[in-house]
């Protein structure tokens, strides 16, 4: 296990009211400024900003409706100095995204439209691609399971990381996606795919990039401590959170002074 150098911490806040992480959820001005305060104050150099849910059971939301919620807190945020990554797996709200500012790209799609990458490139955003076999998390809810394995990844992701540095991409970095397992895999079983990840992480090198990992809020909270701290010892250059300040109470626990 390593110990943590200096990571990336992006912090999560939700524009879409059907997230299951609620305390991440925001509506209205007032709420978004006091969260993503409170991110930064808890060493979240990016805000994360979703504006569709990802839960299974949540209504399914078009493009248009995407951008109504994410526009004006993107502009918000962009006004107040916040670097602003925007999680989306539509090509065409990226585009609107670097159009209002965007700092960054979470690309949780399986594909990126060329004009897309073109955004990206001439914006000199940064790109997170994201393992998703399945195209998106819609079309996830009636698909057969995939096998989630390390050689699984790096197929997926390498001619991706390609095409974004033919693009003219200068930043890629790649999200394994450990959330990504099917839902019909039981807990131990979710368990061992994504601890087989973490602690290979070092076979994910060969795409030459960044690696980003999502530290899940779990419901239960020594699960979430646990999986948090398993995040933070893998090696990952970048963060993805809800809670920061876990992260850092992890980071100081772990340069205390032993007795």
């Amino acid at each position: 296990m390593k110990h943590p150098w200096r990571r990336t911490l992006l912090g999560v806040i939700n524009l879409s009211p059907e997230s299951m992480v609620s305390d991440s959820v925001v509506d209205g001005i007032g709420p978004l400024l006091e969260r993503a305060a409170w991110l930064r104050g808890h060493g979240g150099e990016l805000v994360d900003l979703g504006a569709r849910s990802i839960t299974a059971t949540a209504p399914m939301i078009d493009d248009a409706e995407e951008q109504r919620r994410l526009v004006p807190a993107l502009r918000c945020l962009r006004d107040e100095g916040y670097r602003v990554s925007v999680d989306t797996w539509s090509s065409h709200t990226v585009r609107v995204a670097l159009d209002e500012g965007a700092t960054d790209i979470n690309f949780t799609g399986a594909v990126i439209e060329p004009s897309a990458l073109a955004a990206v490139a001439a914006a000199g955003a940064a790109l997170i691609l994201t393992y998703m076999p399945y195209g998106d998390a819609y079309r996830m809810r009636e698909a057969a399971p995939v096998p989630y394995r390390l050689q699984s990844l790096l197929d997926h992701l390498r001619p991706r990381v390609e095409q974004a540095r033919a693009a003219g991409v200068r930043e890629v970095i790649v999200d394994p996606n450990l959330g990504i397992i099917h839902p019909s895999t039981d807990d131990p079983g979710k368990t061992q795919l994504q601890n087989s990840v973490l602690w290979n992480l070092d076979r994910l090198r060969a795409l030459q990039c960044p690696i980003l990992l999502y530290a899940a809020r779990k419901p239960e909270p020594l699960a979430r401590l646990l999986f948090a701290s398993n995040v933070l010892f893998s090696g990952a250059e970048w963060i993805r959170t809800h809670h920061p300040d876990l992260i850092q109470a992890l980071l100081g626990a772990a340069t205390a002074e032993v007795p």
